[in-house]
């Protein structure tokens, strides 16, 4: 081949250009940004539109539902869901992966500008590209000295001014969002009684302040100027008094008369809790692709530069609640020491195979060069250094040195035969190249359909396919290049004794004896074909999506019912929380906690993230939590989870969405009420949630409109309306631009506390005179929905169902189809609909599309096979060892299981389609040398057993070096080696399975049809039989 002889021609230029590989490898890992996971596309379109203290009910109506007409238009919309709360409507476009997103926006845009136009005191709707946007850190502002009810907001100006300022200068950082802002208004502050009295409406206050606006009348000529002529209708906050608002009896009523105006922050929407005390939220989002261990670091120094200067001045202290960087580098410091132990491990494989340690060395050399190359790729093509892209690199530990195995082997093969170091350096990579170039191939082929997989799997694990890819590609090169190269120059000129030698030749003869007759041969061809089926059938483990990937922290999730205050929830709830935190906190009382943040934004966003002080403990922390911290508290129901590495979805993940759709909404809640509890009575440990909830659980207060008496005070349902909003949620009057902020006018008056003292408020109109509400309108008591969920246009309720750690996704949804399925069948509308979705859909698509590139990877390897043996039948003798490498990763699963639970879910699944185009390659050495001696004249038997004693040494040692390079990613336990434990144990399972049968397996399918004459099973004339061939063959 002529790149073996360029090279060993050359080894100057071969020098160099390692050398260039090398310093183009280091150069390429300082540029790669570090991560936890490989950068995810979430192809999504989130449209939010606020419409503040609107009903869930209005919302739907003017806003999501007019929205959802014009949006199902939009091309390429795979799933479009709505949530809708009182005062938001938030809508989700899912695209198929792949999509021009930049387009879809457009397309977004255009159909948004056709829809029904929104209320005029509705927001603008806000649009935001791409889903699944997890902070790369939260922060949290306190006061140094702080009690329970201090109020953070009163150091807002202060944040705003060098906390966010300074966060955003940081490189890499996309956003900075303060979570416990508070807009500040301009309150106007009626009395409903004077403004009666004095016969001043609401409306009339509203259009006075609305119209108050400065106006440009146009462009003047006057003489030789131009002007532009202005009409100062405008008002500062001191002369916003001043305005006249009605002049009843001719008599000008101003709106200081009848108002005080201030102004003021918004109430709050919710409160965080920073281990006992009170603290600002504020979370920092990265750019798509930025180095988020770098991100940290910059974060850590500005959080110290702001506690020694602003902040300190002001007695606030900001801390790090979640610092990211630190379970990346735990996760991607455990698979590096893996790789290490796993590089180690290898060459001690090698060494005792070879007992030298120039040779051991020399085949070594592949690994460095194999790294720093897939290493380079990654760089050039901008992805980063995660934890999925390292243990890549640590599985290609041991695959790499296979090719270098099987062309030393063939060197010290032919310097037996009384070859001088440089002709056996170029004969022995010439010999074997075809049977390398074949086996790498393949391997390539298996992992090209991982690389273009579609979806979140595909994502995930893209950059596991393409370090292992590159791994092998430039193994192979340095295998033929630089190996023999440095063979010739430094192989010392005594060969080293092949101790195990009688090893092989014991092996061989009992392959041989084994295979002898056609009896024998049938007998192992039937047993190792079909006992694998049968094993894998009856052992294959149940499918899940993701792994666990369990993270340090705990949270819990509170399920409350609707309507109730914050300032209920902080009083009632969180407090007696934080007392009984307390202990743990401060060590009296085990399992000890480090720290945690507690928060509230509703009744049905209310929660805690816990840090254990130890890790290890967390499980007890949870059983504590449930069984002692969290019991009895009143109207409130806890769900402890564990925390996960993967901020994928809920849980990491392992969600299955139980959608309820029909037109009736109170019909779908029982429905749900009726699944939830059956799926309590049945499952204990499952979590169980409802949205939006099982019943019509927010109370409220409806005013039925009595239109004769409406018009009869000369009014309409608008006015009596606009006078509902001012006495409750406050009626908004336009926009104040004090120079530096703008902020929103409202009109309010909290003149009542009951719905008997609303009733009796007092509006004036032009007929009737002062009326009260309650002769306007009928107030009832009644309840409604807190929130809307809509999924494809159809009104929908949902149950958020978490199964069990130790219970693999697909278990837990055939048992839900089973047991729980009919229930919900039998309580709904004949026009309702059941459809199970989340993780549910997805783990059907996932798995669908992995079938798909498990038999085109088949494909690949049959085809390229069938052109490398230019035999159709030879391709199909290699393909028959696959189900000795199947069932062998199906049992190494189950021993894996006797001590952790491991499912088979998707990076597992990929496991099986690497395992297929790594175990190949020894079938494909064993055919390929039994072929080429039957072309030097050999007959089968004889051919047979050459290739058995030529190529056993080189299967057993690429084999155990691959399996000992995985091992430590199999057995060391630590942050994130549930990510690609199943993957390790998979391969270490197939490939030992595989490489113990196939020698069996393939001798029988190869001596098929043979003369009845057998070669003699003698070890000596058989290695004499190797030699002279060896010396022939060069």
């Amino acid at each position: 081949m002529s790149l073996i002889r360029v090279s060993a021609d050359n080894p100057a230029a071969l020098l160099a250009a390692a050398v260039l590989l090398f310093v183009l490898g280091v150069v390429g890992i300082a540029s790669l940004p570090i991560q936890m996971l490989p950068n995810l596309e979430y192809p999504e379109i989130n449209i939010n539109t606020s419409w503040r203290n609107a009903a869930p009910q209005e919302v739907e109506v003017n806003i999501v539902e007019p929205q959802e007409t014009v949006l199902r238009q939009v091309p390429g919309v795979v799933e479009m869901s709505s949530n809708v709360r009182a005062g938001n409507g938030n809508i989700n476009l899912r695209f198929d992966v792949g999509t021009d997103l930049q387009q879809a926006m457009l397309d977004v845009l255009n159909a948004l500008n056709r829809a029904q136009p929104a209320p005029p005191d509705a927001d603008e709707p806000s649009i935001q590209v791409g889903g699944g946007d997890f902070p790369v850190a939260t922060l949290l502002v306190h006061p140094q000295i702080a009690t329970p009810g201090t109020d953070v907001t009163q150091f807002q100006r202060v944040i705003e001014a060098y906390v966010e300022p300074a966060l955003m200068q940081i490189d890499g950082v996309r956003s900075v969002d303060l979570r416990s802002q508070r807009d500040s208004l301009v309150l106007i502050n009626f009395d409903p009684y004077r403004a009666a009295a004095l016969g001043v409406q609401v409306t009339d206050i509203a259009n006075t302040v609305m119209r108050a606006v400065n106006s440009t009348g146009g462009l003047a000529s006057v003489g030789r100027r131009q002007y532009t002529v202005r009409f100062l209708g405008g008002f500062d906050l001191d002369q916003l008094g001043e305005l006249i608002v009605a002049r009843p009896n001719n008599q000008a009523i101003r709106l200081r008369e009848v108002a005080d105006i201030t102004t003021e922050l918004y109430p709050r929407s919710g409160f965080m809790y920073r281990t006992g005390f009170p603290a600002y939220y504020i979370s920092v989002q990265g750019k798509y692709g930025a180095n988020t261990v770098s991100i940290l670091d910059d974060v850590n120094q500005t959080i110290d530069e702001l506690n020694a200067g602003p902040l300190a001045e002001d007695d606030l202290q900001i801390v790090l609640s979640f610092d990211a960087s630190v379970h990346i580098r735990r996760a991607i410091g455990l698979v590096n020491g893996n790789l290490v132990l796993g590089v180690f491990l290898a060459l001690g494989v090698l060494w005792w195979f070879l007992r030298g340690w120039r040779a051991t060395l020399m085949i070594a050399t592949t690994i460095p060069f194999s790294l720093l190359s897939s290493l380079l790729v990654l760089s050039l093509l901008d992805r980063s250094l995660n934890v999925v892209s390292l243990a890549g690199l640590a599985f290609a530990v041991g695959l790499v040195l296979d090719a270098a195995i099987i062309v030393q082997e063939n060197i010290v093969r032919l310097r037996q035969t009384g070859m001088s170091p440089s002709q056996a350096a170029r004969e022995g990579p010439s010999q074997v190249v075809g049977a390398l170039f074949a086996s790498t191939i393949t391997s390539i082929a298996i992992f090209l359909p991982i690389l273009f997989m579609q979806g979140l799997e595909g994502q995930l694990f893209a950059d596991l396919a393409l370090t292992l890819s590159v791994a092998v590609i430039t193994s192979f090169i340095a295998a033929i290049t630089v190996l023999p190269v440095a063979s010739s120059h430094f192989s010392s000129d005594q060969l080293a004794v092949d101790r195990l030698s009688g090893l092989w030749d014991t092996i061989t003869q009992r392959i041989v004896r084994l295979t002898n007759t056609p009896q024998l041969r049938a007998k192992w061809i039937v047993s190792l074909l079909l006992a694998p089926a049968l094993v894998t059938w009856l052992l294959a483990p149940k499918l899940d999506f993701l792994p666990k990937a369990d993270a340090d922290g705990v949270q819990v999730f509170f399920s409350m019912p609707e309507g109730i205050p914050l300032s209920t929830i902080e009083n009632e709830l969180i407090l007696k929380v934080i007392d009984r935190l307390q202990p743990h906190v401060d060590g009296d009382v085990g399992p000890g906690i480090r720290g945690y943040n507690l928060y509230s934004f509703g009744s049905n966003a209310t929660g805690i993230f816990i840090y254990p002080r130890d890790p290890r403990e967390a499980p007890e922390l949870m059983e504590r939590l449930r069984d002692e911290i969290l019991v009895g508290l009143p109207g409130a129901k806890p769900f402890v989870s564990r925390a996960s590495l993967l901020n994928i979805g809920i849980s990491g993940g392992r969600n299955i969405d139980i959608d309820l759709q029909g037109p009736e909404l109170t019909a779908l809640m029982a429905a749900a009420k009726v699944g939830q509890d059956a799926m309590h009575e049945r499952f204990e440990d499952w979590s169980v949630r409802a949205q939006p909830g099982v019943s019509l659980s927010r109370p409220e207060l409806q005013l039925v409109p009595d239109d004769l008496r409406i018009t009869q005070a000369g009014l309409d349902r608008g006015g009596v309306a606009d006078a509902v909003r001012a006495f409750t949620g406050g009626l908004s009057a336009g926009r104040y631009f004090d120079g530096n902020e703008s902020m929103d006018v409202l009109i309010w008056s909290g003149a009542w506390d009951t719905p008997e003292e609303l009733a009796g408020v007092p509006i004036y109109t032009p007929q009737s005179g002062i009326q009260v509400i309650g002769e306007l309108a009928n107030i009832e008591r009644a309840v409604g929905p807190t929130q809307l969920r809509r999924v494809n246009g159809q009104r929908t309720v949902t149950l958020q169902v978490l199964p069990p750690p130790d219970m693999t996704i697909e278990d837990a949804l055939n048992t839900i189809r089973t047991e729980i399925g009919p229930i919900l069948r039998d309580a709904l509308p004949d026009d309702a609909e059941i459809f199970y979705r989340g993780t549910a859909d997805q783990l059907d698509a996932a798995v669908t599309d992995m079938s798909k590139n498990f038999a085109l990877a088949v494909l690949l390897l049959a085809l390229i096979m069938a052109v490398m043996f230019r035999s159709v039948k030879d391709s199909l003798i290699v393909l028959l060892v696959m189900p000795l490498a199947i069932v062998g990763g199906v049992i190494g699963l189950q021993v894996l299981n006797l001590f952790t639970y491991q499912s088979l879910e998707l990076l597992t699944m990929i496991g099986f389609i690497i395992l297929l185009g790594l175990v190949v390659n020894n079938a494909i050495l064993l055919v390929h040398q039994t072929r080429a001696a039957e072309r030097e004249g050999l007959n089968r038997a004889d051919a047979v057993a050459q290739a058995i004693r030529i190529r056993t040494r080189p299967i057993f040692m690429s084999t155990l070096t691959s399996v000992c390079g995985m091992l430590p990613l199999m057995l060391v336990p630590g942050a994130g080696s549930e990510i690609y434990r199943g993957l390790a144990t998979v391969i270490v399972g197939g490939m030992s399975v595989s490489a113990v049968f196939t020698l069996l397996l393939l001798p029988s399918i190869l001596r098929i049809g043979e003369s009845k004459r057998t070669v003699a099973a003698n070890p000596i004339k058989l290695r004499e039989n190797v030699l002279a061939q060896a010396r022939m063959t060069s």
